[in-house]
């Protein structure tokens, strides 16, 4: 009997050997894993600057403005809201200016007109979302500047340059 226990024991596998096989399996897929995770981004960025892209926007009027570049205003319609509000009885009217360099405006208005209703659609949108509290005071006011400063970039501009310096309500109104 001891024989066929010796036997046994050389004919079975080792508990660590199927462990450390699944350890390197693991292994090789999270290498795998980081590997193809860390060249992904890589590839994107160089077929992204690849035959005629260049650093420089193709519009030179949409380049980087000067320190010392004129201000310019650029007129947005005015927009009245419903708040969120459980009866919808309080609504904002608010007309607003795009502060942008003098040297772009003419490129930044075609743009802003192209995008107008998208634009519009995201405000109404925005606003409708908002609650009394959230546009009351100085804060509240602030707040909706900079996000729609922050939204217009990011909707306008792919470069991630902000050529929307300000944006300057000149009506606003909750009743």
């Amino acid at each position: 009997m001891s024989e066929m226990e010796s036997k046994d024991s050389e004919s079975a596998p080792q508990p660590t050997t199927g462990r450390m096989r699944r350890f390197m399996v693991w292994g090789v897929i999270f290498a795998l894993g980081v590997v193809s995770g860390s060249s992904v981004p890589l590839l994107l960025a160089s077929a992204s600057s690849g035959v005629g892209n260049s650093s420089q926007p193709a519009n030179p009027q949409m380049a980087i403005p000067e320190a010392d570049d004129k201000q310019a205003f650029i007129e947005f319609e005015e927009i009245v809201v419903n708040l969120n509000d459980d009866r919808y009885s309080r609504y904002v009217t608010c007309v607003f200016s795009l502060q942008v360099a003098n040297s772009q405006q003419a490129a930044i208005q075609t743009l802003v007109d192209e995008k107008r209703v998208v634009l519009k659609n995201w405000i109404i949108a925005h606003l409708r979302d908002k609650k009394l509290e959230d546009v009351r005071g100085k804060l509240g006011h602030n707040t909706l500047r900079r996000e729609i400063h922050d939204k217009f970039n990011a909707l306008l501009f792919s470069d991630g340059i902000e050529r929307i310096q300000d944006v300057l309500f000149q009506d606003f109104k909750v009743q």
